[in-house]
Parts: C-alpha cells; structure tokens; sequence
C-alpha cells in the first residue's frame, strides 16, 4: 500500500512541476508581449514628438509669412532645446532684438531643468 502512496504523491508532484512550467511560460509570454507593447508605445511617443516638432516648426515659418505684409515688429522661432515658441520683437530699422520671450536666461534655466529631470529619471541610469 505504501508503494502506491509513493506512487500517486510522485504523480502529484510531477502534475505540480509541470503546472508550474505551464504557469511560468504563459508569465514570459506575457513579460515578453508587455515589453513589446511597452516598446511600440514609446516609439508611438517618440513619433508623436517629432511630429509635433515639425508642426511646430513649419508653424511658426507659416506665422512669420504670414505676418509680413504687415510689417511687424515680432517674428516667431522655435527652440528645440527646450521644446518651446520663442517671440522676438524687433527694431524696423536696425533689425536688433529688443526683447525676446521667454528671456534668453529663462530659456537656459529651461534648458538645464530639462537636463536635471532627464538625469534624474532616465532609463539607462
């Protein structure tokens, strides 16, 4: 009797093991597919970004063209460095920046928040 106990306790361990397999392989599939996901997100972020940049970009060329005939005093810029629209105002005559907003120093403080909060949060790190 006791051969058949060690016998039926050795099954139910071999069941166990092997649910165990199972539980973790459908675990790694599902790691690997949230990584994947993961991954296709941050590229889908990354696109959007760009996408933006270049809207942004072609929107400020299209405001400056726009805004010419009329002679102003203002053209508009865009900063890649700190992802912003930056706003000159200009003196007809000597073509000198007056006044810039934002500021050249709040644009560099900008700057180096961007780096800090980059370095602080960054993946490789």
């Amino acid at each position: 009797m006791e051969l058949f106990a060690n016998v039926g306790n050795i099954q139910k361990a071999d069941y166990n093991i092997q649910q165990n397999q199972s539980k973790n392989e459908i675990n790694s599939v599902e790691n690997s597919q949230k990584l994947q996901k993961d991954k296709q997100d941050e590229d889908i972020q990354k696109a959007k970004k760009e996408t933006t940049k270049e809207e942004l970009q072609k929107l400020t060329e299209q405001l400056n063209k726009e805004m010419q005939p009329l002679n102003p005093d203002i053209k508009f810029n865009f900063n890649d460095k700190v992802n912003e629209l930056v706003v000159n105002v200009v003196d007809k005559n000597t073509d000198k920046v007056i006044r810039k907003i934002p500021s050249d120093e709040a644009l560099k403080i900008m700057e180096k928040m961007r780096e800090l909060v980059g370095a602080l949060f960054d993946d490789k790190g």
